[in-house]
């Protein structure tokens, strides 16, 4: 249906080329991002909506100012109509497991706007498997994409106009992992690996479009992802995502052993994770499967289910024995069992209504968790060994671990459990709520762990806390917080916050030492007490993209043999050939078609060969043709091309 059918269907009319409901112009309010090309993109989209004889409003502001209307506001209210927005990748997407889920449904990003979200049944169900890896085969998958393709079209919530990869310029003295994706501010792995070439140590600036654009907080904070750059910045994984491939690899964690229904199409490629296969994935009875919100307790699988359960794979994380000595929360806290436990009823309880801490816009989110999580146990506390039972798959076994690591688990900043208690204390009592929906309908503030009237709420409930040595949901987190280690805890973050005048910690290199919202600015110091020494991720520094040359002949008689000689290099040296999936070739006529494809043949250490047989070369005319290789290396998911032209001749 055109836009002069939908209009005039819904009792509009075109006067004097300009479209009217009872009498009265029909104005598009139009928030437009003012600070990139995005008003170039806004104004231009605004002119054409204005020839097709609608009234448009130009509203041109920063990101700042525009997130509390379209992002933070009641979209119910009708302040705006369009918005000029974006997206940034934070690692290669492997899958693209999340492209419906988190833009067609309201079961990712609990805000007020994904609220209203309600795709057709057909595009519910198929952005859920699709975000899931709920198929058993390829062939399902591509099918599933082939049905939401064309419903995201026609549910259309966001129309997508361009795709580019950003240019993040730095000096040249500089040295930090830039992810082929995401660039730098989108990997986990820039706070690791940032130097200056020619010294140790030394203060840097980085310079970012906004910083503080909306509260920080783990279940609903700011997704922006120049705060997320910061909240990087000062975090730790349990598994990382190499910036050059988007495949998981080793953080906090020790190793991984994976057992995977059998048929399913995963993959490994990391020495640190063991695959195995088996014909049912069997959950135990004795495994957490539920939650109790009223008792505060974790419910067993006998005691959620009617019957023995099967789930698609099994995932096992044993952590380093000395795990508790070598990590410890940025106000000195040894990290602690209690720390793995909390995200997981958070997972479970907030969006709960029998909890405490309810939060309807939780709700979608809590749904989908539920419905694909079969259990979890931890095998053991020391060594930390954590087992978990889950339907949610993926087509990479390092992708696929389960590790509960809290800032891998929480969706929006890292969290240790005690200052996540006053973040509940707070909730509870009313002085904040997580979500923007439920601090709207209650007419209070947004939880924010470094700014605002959220502050004082956060001392408040650090006294109280501290007095009473408080252990949140303690019927069960109580089997592994003594009173003591709570008074240790909040007498740390106490000591922390008056130093710092915040109360957001984490476990990485860097900790979150000055909070300057007016400012814009953010200030990380180094973190003494990180674990890990400068140089571990140095090696994804830069990504070892193939250098391509060919040398072969110039001319070429038809229907003789010809032999190109490939040089693969990498950095200063030979490209290893355990490290190249594949040297491939195409070979193009005159005219620009190909006649020819095939596999290079590889010699040694760099070298590799292509060879063109008398059968190809008789198919060739005479004049200008082209040998085209496409090397692909599984250190770096991009692959280089290089060309070489030659001359055919009877």
């Amino acid at each position: 249906m055109c836009i002069r059918d939908r209009m005039e269907t819904m009792g509009a009319t075109l006067e004097n080329d300009v479209w009217t409901f009872n009498g009265e112009p029909i104005v598009l309010q139009f928030l437009i991002r003012s600070e990139d090309t995005r008003l170039a993109i806004g104004g231009y989209i605004a002119t054409q909506l204005e020839e097709l004889g609608f009234t448009v409003e130009r509203v041109e502001r920063t990101s700042g100012e525009l997130s509390p209307i379209w992002n933070a506001g009641d979209p119910t209210l009708c302040e705006w109509h369009l918005y000029t927005g974006a997206w940034s990748q934070t690692q290669i997407d492997r899958g693209s497991e999340s492209a419906f889920e988190q833009y067609y449904t309201n079961r990712v990003l609990p805000w007020p706007l994904w609220a209203l979200y309600s795709p057709v049944p057909e595009l519910d169900e198929a952005s859920r498997k699709i975000y899931n890896n709920d198929f058993v085969s390829l062939e399902e998958r591509t099918e599933l994409i082939r049905a939401a393709l064309p419903l995201s079209e026609q549910y259309a919530t966001r129309n997508w106009i361009t795709s580019r990869t950003t240019v993040v310029p730095f000096r040249n003295e500089v040295s930090v992992t830039t992810d082929l994706a995401a660039g730098v501010s989108g990997t986990a792995l820039w706070s690791k690996t940032i130097r200056f070439a020619d010294e140790v140590g030394g203060s840097m600036n980085i310079g970012l479009p906004s910083v503080f654009t909306e509260p920080w907080n783990p279940i609903a904070g700011s997704n922006w992802v120049f705060d997320q750059m910061v909240l990087r910045g000062i975090s730790d994984l349990g598994i990382y995502t190499d910036p050059n491939t988007g495949v998981g690899i080793q953080g906090r964690i020790e190793r991984a052993e994976l057992t995977v229904r059998e048929g399913y199409p995963m993959s490994v490629q990391s020495d640190w994770v063991t695959l195995a296969f088996e014909p049912e994935i069997t959950v135990p009875d004795d495994a957490w499967a539920g939650w109790d919100a009223t008792n505060q307790v974790f419910l067993t699988a006998a005691e959620v289910y009617t019957e023995t359960q099967t789930a698609l794979l099994k995932s096992t994380v044993y952590y380093p024995a000395d795990l508790y000595t070598t990590v410890s929360w940025h106000d000195g806290s040894p990290i602690s069992v209690a720390d793995f436990i909390m995200p997981l009823i958070a997972a479970f309880d907030l969006g709960d209504p029998a909890s405490p801490y309810y939060d309807e816009a939780l709700v979608p989110g809590r749904d989908q968790f539920v419905a694909s999580f079969k259990g979890i146990r931890i095998a053991s506390t020391d060594p930390l060994v954590i087992e978990t039972w889950t339907d949610v798959g993926s087509l990479d076994a390092e992708n696929a671990v389960a590790t509960w690591w809290p800032a891998g688990v929480y969706d929006f900043s890292d969290a240790a459990w005690h200052n996540m208690a006053l973040m509940l204390r707070g909730e509870g009592n009313g002085g904040f709520a997580f979500t923007t929906d439920k601090a709207a309908a209650n007419e209070i503030e947004q939880t924010n762990l470094i700014a605002g009237p959220s502050l004082d709420v956060l001392a408040g409930e650090l006294i109280s806390a501290t007095e009473e040595s408080y252990i949140p949901y303690a019927p069960t987190l109580g089997e592994y917080v003594t009173a003591e280690d709570a008074a240790t805890r909040y007498t740390n973050l106490a000591e922390f916050a008056r130093r710092y005048g915040h109360y957001m910690i984490s476990t990485g290199p860097y900790f979150l030492s000055g909070v300057f919202p007016v400012e814009g600015q953010a200030v990380l110091s180094h973190n003494p007490n990180h674990p890990d020494l400068a140089s571990r991720f140095a090696g994804f520094a830069a990504p070892a993209s193939p250098v391509v040359e060919i040398d072969g002949p110039a001319r070429v008689t038809i229907g003789d043999e010809a032999a190109f000689d490939v040089f693969v290099d990498v950095f200063d040296g030979p490209y290893p050939m355990d490290d190249i999936d594949a040297i491939n070739y195409l070979v193009f006529d005159a005219t620009g078609a190909m006649v020819a494809q095939g596999s290079a043949e590889g010699v040694e250490d760099g070298v590799w060969q292509v060879v063109l047989g008398s059968d190809v070369t008789s198919a060739l005319a005479e004049g200008s043709n082209r040998l085209d290789i496409v090397a692909v290396s599984k250190l770096v998911a991009i692959p280089t091309l290089a060309s070489y032209e030659f001359v055919t001749a009877p």
